[in-house]
């Protein structure tokens, strides 16, 4: 049996403002590394919430999304998951607060 695995790619979308800053997670997040993917992203340094990029994982399981929900509910994140992603449904399923897109998730974070 093999582990899931995935990857960050942080991207700087606008140098003035950090609030551009995103981190796409590829990959699979499952129980073997739920707690990895957590450390991975309070790791990553700036502003919070971190805008975090779900739509390019394959697969997400239970202990993937509450890992997901402890992050939102401490305010560390903003997830957002495309309508076409794989994952959606159980991003749906679950009432993961997400956005469908990278620019409604930052525009989300603007005062207003």
């Amino acid at each position: 049996m093999t582990s899931a695995a995935f990857a960050l790619t942080l991207t700087t979308t606008d140098t003035t403002d950090p609030t551009g800053d995103t981190v796409a997670v590829t990959g699979e997040i499952d129980i073997t590394n739920a707690a990895e993917l957590i450390t991975s992203i309070d790791g990553v340094a700036g502003r919070r919430p971190l805008i975090v990029d779900l739509s390019g994982l394959r697969y997400l399981d239970s202990a993937g999304l509450a890992a997901l929900f402890q992050m939102l509910d401490r305010r560390a994140i903003v997830a957002v998951v495309d309508p076409n992603s794989p994952v959606r449904a159980a991003a749906n399923l679950t009432g993961l607060p997400c956005h469908d897109s990278i620019d409604a998730a930052i525009a989300s974070q603007q005062p207003s």
